[in-house]
């Protein structure tokens, strides 16, 4: 008899556990589900990247470089990298002004450098030596996710001597590219891409100041579109460690590495053939 009772009554606690079994079932999806939830990666704050920027500091100055610093929110999505070019009064990037973002990797400190330098061993008559802004470019992922422009005046020199008012300045090397049509040099954390043809190399210098170029590679790229029929106005060498040119009239040999070539009307220089003379 208790036997029989006590099988009822396992009976009727089976029946009660089927019964609430999709309630047990539902609450058990739910703390999963709340368990298994992505957390949101930080999204960025334009106001506040824009408050960042209009207070940099300037960290390092010269007659041919600037370093400046931002205090960069811990809150930066990681996807996110930032970038810095010099303008000139119009609007406008500076040629012979290159430039890249670096962290110093301060402990505990979210600080980003960005460095910009002058190189022009050729002293370029028409340069401007006087730059009037500072364009900060956030790129997220593959798009341009905010632009941000400071007024910032500074005047630079191709002089011989360079004067230093503080530090840090960019590195005595830097990894880069020389464009061939005009010797514009552009870092590898430059914003710019290269375009045209150019060579790889390293930029070569002392204490704020660089004033000649090492190539490592032959001539890279492609030639730019243009017509198909381009006045040449001269043709000679382009002098790939100092960017001086020659005339094929002149009575001196090239000095190596040299790319041969010639002129159009512009001034812009056009390798031919497509090679590197002399590289080791």
């Amino acid at each position: 008899m208790k036997n029989l009772l006590k099988l009822h009554g396992d009976k009727k606690s089976i029946v009660r556990l089927i019964q609430f079994l999709p309630l047990i079932c539902f609450i058990s999806m739910c703390s999963l589900s709340k368990e298994r939830a992505p957390i949101k990666p930080p999204s960025l704050d334009k106001f506040q990247m824009s408050q960042v920027f209009e207070d940099f500091q300037i960290i390092g100055e010269g007659t041919d470089f600037l370093t400046i610093k931002c205090d960069m929110p811990q809150t930066l999505p990681p996807e996110c990298h930032t970038y810095a070019l010099v303008l000139d009064e119009d609007g406008y990037p500076l040629r012979k002004i290159s430039g890249y973002t670096y962290d110093p990797r301060l402990k505990g400190r979210n600080h980003t450098w960005f460095y910009f330098f002058l190189y022009d061993p050729r002293k370029t008559p028409h340069f401007p030596k006087q730059s009037n802004y500072i364009k900060f470019i956030v790129v997220e992922g593959k798009n341009i996710a905010m632009e941000h422009t400071v007024k910032i005046q500074k005047t630079w020199s191709a002089k011989n001597r360079v004067k230093i008012f503080d530090l840090p300045s960019p590195p005595d090397h830097i990894s880069g590219y020389v464009l061939l049509r005009d010797y514009t040099f552009l870092a590898k954390g430059d914003f710019r891409k290269p375009r045209g043809y150019y060579v790889e190399g390293t930029l070569a210098g002392h204490k704020g100041k660089w004033t000649h170029f090492i190539p490592l590679s032959d001539i890279q790229g492609e030639g730019e579109p243009g017509p198909e029929h381009i006045l040449s106005v001269d043709q000679g060498w382009l002098e790939l460690t100092t960017g001086r040119t020659h005339s094929m009239k002149e009575a001196v040999a090239p000095q190596e590495p040299y790319v041969e070539g010639w002129w159009d009307g512009k001034g812009h220089f056009h390798p031919r053939p497509v090679k590197v003379h002399g590289l080791d």
